[in-house]
């Protein structure tokens, strides 16, 4: 495989190896703090297994996006110079450079959507809302970047984390290689692979999905899309919908949108305008 190859890798916390409880950045205890340390250099393992695998594939280039809560999640000084890496807090998109310059998208870390039987932290953006339907499609993040890089033409070629969301992405993307590096057993419990043995399944894993590329079609959803979201509890008002919405009831709104991208705008009141900086000339794999 030759040529330009640029790959999107998101990350997640919920689903890496050795992870099976909720990251509390408000709570400052010592125990705490030294969970959450722990947290990022596993996630930083993982990432950096999934961006030797690419490599090995024939990218040329993986723009890692620091994805999970504050954006800031990954351990920095544990990786090396290969990837660019995405983070900070709000942002002018939620998958910033995700568009039609990269051959394929993937996902280290991922989490089953909310209310998804055993599977460990499972939920779809918070712990408010219950279920995400586009399109008539169920769908939780994983699907929701899927479709968003399916917007550009980008496959979604790879995931590893939770045998829950693994088998979530199997169904939704026929082909699609995945590395269940753990299965949940209850929403804050799991069985897990060792550390090193999730890197190198995960390295192998990435390394796999480069042979994909072509071979697995983008999730496109076309246009128009609706988008129903339920939340856990009351928290709509038919007197004063929010923006763009028609409520259903007290736990549901739908609202249309021309596309995937015009439906993010409108959900989290992104500029349709913005468009990402270009990057410099002399940046790895530019």
């Amino acid at each position: 495989m030759g040529g330009y190859m640029r790959i999107y890798l998101m990350t997640d916390y919920e689903g890496v190896a050795g992870v099976y409880t909720w990251e509390r950045r408000d709570d400052d205890s010592a125990e705490n703090f030294d969970q959450r340390m722990r947290g990022r250099r596993l996630l930083a393992g993982e990432v950096q297994a999934a961006v030797d695998g690419f490599h090995a594939g024939g990218a040329t280039q993986v723009i890692v996006n620091d994805g999970h809560g504050a954006g800031y999640t990954i351990d920095l000084d544990l990786l090396d110079d290969k990837p660019l890496i995405i983070h900070g807090t709000q942002r002018p998109f939620w998958l910033p450079y995700l568009d039609a310059t990269c051959q394929a998208t993937g996902l280290v870390g991922a989490h089953a959507k909310a209310g998804t039987p055993n599977a460990n932290l499972c939920h779809t953006m918070s712990g408010a809302i219950r279920r995400y339907v586009l399109n008539g499609i169920e769908m939780g993040e994983i699907g929701l970047q899927a479709a968003i890089a399916g917007h550009y033409g980008v496959p979604f070629v790879f995931l590893s984390g939770d045998a829950h969301a693994c088998r979530e992405v199997e169904e939704l993307i026929p082909g699609v290689v995945t590395v269940p590096v753990k299965v949940g057993t209850s929403l804050t419990s799991a069985i897990t692979r060792a550390p090193q043995e999730a890197r190198d399944m995960i390295r192998r894993g990435a390394e796999q999905a480069m042979k994909m590329i072509g071979n697995i079609e983008p999730l496109n959803l076309g246009s128009p899309v609706l988008f129903r979201e339920e939340l856990n509890a009351p928290g709509f008002d038919e007197e004063k919908p929010p923006p763009y919405s028609r409520v259903l009831d007290a736990h549901t709104r739908e609202v249309e949108a021309d596309n995937i991208i015009d439906l993010c705008n409108k959900l989290y009141g992104y500029d349709p305008a913005w468009q990402p900086p270009p990057l410099p000339a002399n940046w790895p794999g530019q």
